[in-house]
C-alpha cells in the first residue's frame, strides 16, 4: 500500500485509536484492548508521525493525549521531547491498562482516567493536546474541543487526526453516509458517526480555534483483503450489504472509496480512503 496523494491546504493566517468510549463490551475488555494493541498498520504508523510533526514541538511541552487508548500514538510524539511530557486520558480502563505494561515503557508518558468532554484538569494547563482516530466516537464532539480549549494555554495547538468520508454531493452521497454509519455503529455503538474535514474545520472554529492547517492525506490500496488498513472489515461489511441491498449506493461506494471482488474464500479490494489532519490554534 501506497501514499496516492496529499493535499496540503497550509496557510499562516486565522479564518478531533480506533476505539469506542461508550461501546463497553469492546474496549472496556482487556483481551480486546490487549489484541488492539498488537495490531499494526503503515497507514497509522505514517499519520502519527505527520500528527507529531504537525504539533510543532520544541520538546519541553506538556502534552494532553486525548483518549489515548494504549499510548501507541503518544510513542512517536515522546520521541521528540526533552523536558516535556504526555498526559494521556481515557474512559476505557482495560486500554490504560495495556498500555501501563508495556515491555518497552513509553517515555515521560502519564496516564489517568477521564471523560473527553470533562477531563480532570485545570484551566490553561497544556501547551498542545491531540485526539487521534477518536472523534468519530465521541457523542458529544463539540464538548470535546471546547474542553480541550479551555485546557490549553493562550497560542496552544490542538491536532485532530481522524479518518474522513467524502462530502455529500447529493442524496445518494447522503444515504451512502447514513449506510456506512450504521454498519459501523453495530461494532461502535450508537455515537459513531464520520467526518468530513469541513465539518471538523466548523467544529473547532464554532468553538473558538483558529485553523491555521489542514491536510488530507489519501492512502492507496491494492490487495488481497483488508488487513493493515484502518477499520477496513467493517468497510467490507458495508460493501457486501450494499451490494445485496442497494445497487445504487455499491456504484457509489465503488466511484468514492474502493473496489471489490470476491473469488472463492478471498476478496480483491482496490480504492484509497482518506485522513484529515487538522491543526486548532487557540486564540492568544
Amino acid at each position: 500500500m501506497s501514499e496516492e496523494h496529499k493535499h496540503d491546504h497550509g496557510h499562516d493566517h486565522g479564518h478531533a485509536h480506533d476505539h469506542s468510549h461508550d461501546h463497553k463490551t469492546r474496549f472496556h475488555d482487556p483481551q480486546h484492548a490487549a489484541e488492539f494493541d498488537r495490531r499494526t498498520s503503515e497507514i497509522r504508523d505514517d499519520l502519527a508521525e505527520k500528527l507529531a510533526d504537525m504539533l510543532a514541538l520544541q520538546g519541553d511541552e506538556q502534552i494532553l493525549d486525548l483518549a489515548t487508548g494504549t499510548g501507541r500514538v503518544a510513542r512517536p510524539v515522546a520521541k521528540r521531547l526533552k523536558t516535556g511530557r504526555i498526559i494521556g486520558v481515557d474512559q476505557a480502563l482495560a486500554m490504560l491498562d495495556v498500555g501501563h505494561q508495556h515491555e518497552d515503557p513509553i517515555r515521560a508518558y502519564y496516564q489517568g482516567a477521564g471523560e473527553a468532554d470533562a477531563v480532570p484538569f485545570k484551566s490553561n494547563s497544556f501547551d498542545r493536546a491531540f485526539v487521534s482516530f477518536s472523534l468519530h466516537h465521541f457523542g458529544n464532539p463539540a464538548g470535546v474541543v471546547t474542553e480541550v480549549l479551555r485546557v490549553l494555554k493562550n497560542g496552544g495547538r490542538f491536532v485532530v487526526l481522524d479518518p474522513i468520508i467524502e462530502e455529500a454531493k447529493d442524496s445518494v452521497d447522503v444515504a451512502l453516509e447514513t449506510k456506512i454509519n450504521q454498519v459501523f455503529r453495530r461494532t461502535h455503538g450508537d455515537d459513531f458517526r464520520f467526518h468530513t474535514a469541513s465539518s471538523i474545520q466548523r467544529l473547532l472554529t464554532k468553538a473558538g480555534y483558529r485553523i491555521p492547517r489542514t491536510n488530507i492525506l489519501s492512502y492507496s490500496f491494492n490487495q488481497e483483503g483488508m488487513d493493515g488498513i484502518p477499520t477496513g472489515r467493517h468497510w467490507l461489511e458495508v460493501a457486501e450489504e450494499v451490494e445485496k441491498e442497494a445497487p445504487e449506493l455499491a456504484q457509489r461506494l465503488k466511484k468514492n472509496y474502493f473496489t471489490w471482488h470476491r473469488h472463492d474464500d478471498h476478496v480483491h479490494v482496490k480504492g484509497s480512503f482518506s485522513y484529515g489532519l487538522i491543526c486548532g490554534v487557540k486564540p492568544e
